[in-house]
């Protein structure tokens, strides 16, 4: 007896191969998924260990005793120095000053083909002080590629053009190089064999008499993710191209935001459920893209305040119509302390002589991306002793 078999019809196929596809399609939506996990747990191990070495290089390089104070240069401590209407800040120990940003270089100065000052950063903006004093530093300095904390002080003798020096020893020329703000550093242009995973840009601040540094560790990638080469550029015309651009300074005064108390949006501690949220603007009914100057508000993103802390945003938004913004924890509370804030106080409410916890008012932070379109991916930040 002859049997007969009978193939597979065309329409069996067709369902075996659907089947067969959305089984790849799933297996295959896993890989972008662990590889952003992958990426994410690479940057919490290796974020503390290039902001430790930031520290190493600061230390070698610079030494507490070169800081001075703004009392030295006939000047209270001001929060952006160099516009028309500055913030005076909440006073402190006699002599200490806020968080401030060293200044930049972004144009090559030397003849010497092995020496690139282009990203530099000038602990203390020594070339353009002796620019603007007659010195012999900066005597080559062209000034519309620099960028500096304070553009102008205050004392005839010894105007401050940045990070406030000791003037007994004078104004030390210290420059940090963007090679040696890069991890690892042992690539500095064609020709070598891998490009730096890692960047890193400082602050400095006086603070109960001694010397703090805080370190912001990114990425800079290209659009497939990739680590890319990297020259620190000079800001936006829109963000001020005198001002260092990196960290950015963000005033959360300025409507519709408002400083981050303790409590919540609600200043309420017993209410937990918003203890951890800020406020930022109302989602818009067409979103549109969040302003640089505003990509603290970005998932993942590292800030610091002028309290010293560290916070991260858990919950963020990316354009206008996101929201709220949740930070990992809540906003500390901000105690009146004389060590922080003197005796004085303005009007408002007050417990003794001080005011109550006043609120972060400035932030600072990588934003998502420089003034020439690359894209920045903050990493993590630190604040460490000098």
């Amino acid at each position: 007896m002859i049997f007969s078999r009978r193939a597979f019809s065309l329409v069996e196929l067709l369902l075996a191969v659907f089947i067969l596809g959305i089984g790849i399609i799933g297996i295959s939506a896993l890989f972008p998924a662990g590889i952003a996990q992958q990426r994410q747990a690479n940057d919490d191990i290796m974020g503390p260990i290039v902001a430790d070495n930031a520290m190493a290089i600061l230390r070698t390089k610079l030494n507490p005793e070169w800081f001075g104070t703004m009392e030295e240069f006939g000047s209270a401590d001001l929060i952006f120095p160099n516009v028309s209407a500055p913030v005076t800040h909440d006073s402190t120990v006699p002599g200490d000053w806020e968080w401030k940003r060293p200044g930049f270089l972004f144009k090559k100065m030397s003849t010497d083909p092995n020496i690139d000052e282009r990203g530099a950063i000038d602990i203390f903006s020594a070339y353009y002080t002796s620019n603007q004093l007659g010195g012999t530093i900066g005597t080559s300095l062209d000034l519309s590629k620099i960028a500096t904390e304070n553009i102008g002080g205050t004392g005839a003798s010894a105007p401050l053009f940045g990070i406030p020096y000791n003037t007994r020893l004078g104004i030390p020329p210290v420059l940090i190089f963007q090679s040696e703000r890069a991890y690892p550093n042992n690539y500095s242009g064609a020709g070598k064999k891998k490009r730096p995973a890692y960047y890193w840009d400082c602050m400095f601040r006086r603070f109960a008499g001694r010397i703090q540094v805080a370190i912001f560790v990114y990425r800079v990638v290209d659009g497939g993710g990739e680590p890319r080469d990297y020259i620190v550029s000079q800001g936006s015309a829109a963000l001020g191209t005198a001002l260092p651009p990196l960290p950015l300074l963000f005033d959360l005064s300025i409507a519709p935001f408002s400083p981050w108390k303790f409590g919540g949006l609600d200043g309420l501690p017993l209410t937990i459920l918003d203890n951890a949220k800020v406020l930022n603007p109302n989602p818009a009914t067409t979103p549109g893209n969040i302003p640089v100057e505003q990509s603290w508000q970005f998932p993942g993103q590292w800030i610091l305040d002028e309290y010293n802390t560290v916070h991260r945003v858990l919950t963020g938004r990316r354009t206008s119509k996101d929201g709220p913004v949740i930070l990992t924890r809540p906003v500390p509370a901000h105690p009146p302390l004389a060590e922080l804030f003197g005796v004085t106080y303005t009007a408002g409410t007050t417990v003794g002589a001080v005011r109550a916890d006043p609120g972060a008012r400035f932030i600072w932070f990588i934003p998502v991306t420089d003034p020439k379109g690359f894209t920045l991916v903050p990493v993590y930040a630190s604040v460490q002793e000098l």
